[in-house]
């Protein structure tokens, strides 16, 4: 109590520096190279999860009209118009979220060139940007 009363403004000066440097941490944190990429693969990921479902909805509803098509003497037009549009408007947002995931991969890409050193540019496109094929084809011999 006695050096509190005493050396009271170095007191307020240490709890004043803890307090900023509580704020600036986070924000520094933030600012590095490995949390930049982390963020910007986040995005990637949830932009490719959208394409996956988007593209099983798709072909849900592609599955429903070629139903429906070879039901066409029996379905109403009406019923066969609206499902011919959600096939349109499902291969829509199948594009428009691919486009979607490779604008977030260039975005990927370009923190791994500006952010990194060109030793590990290898290193984290293949940790970070596979280049997976999937081939949709049942296996066969």
């Amino acid at each position: 109590m006695e050096s509190l009363q005493s050396n009271w403004a170095i007191w307020l000066a240490l709890a004043l520096l803890l307090m900023v440097a509580l704020m600036i941490t986070p924000e520094l944190l933030r600012s590095t190279s490995r949390s930049k990429l982390s963020r910007v693969f986040a995005g990637v990921k949830e932009a490719r999860k959208d394409l996956r479902k988007s593209t099983h909805a798709a072909q849900k509803v592609e599955k429903k009209y070629r139903k429906l098509l070879a039901r066409s003497g029996r379905v109403k037009p009406r019923k066969l118009q609206e499902a011919k549009e959600a096939v349109e408007d499902g291969r829509a947002l199948v594009k428009i979220l691919n486009d979607k995931v490779i604008v977030a991969e260039t975005h990927v890409h370009r923190i791994i060139y500006d952010e990194f050193p060109p030793e590990k540019h290898e290193q984290l496109r293949e940790k970070y940007l596979p280049q997976d094929i999937i081939d949709e084809r049942p296996f066969s011999f």
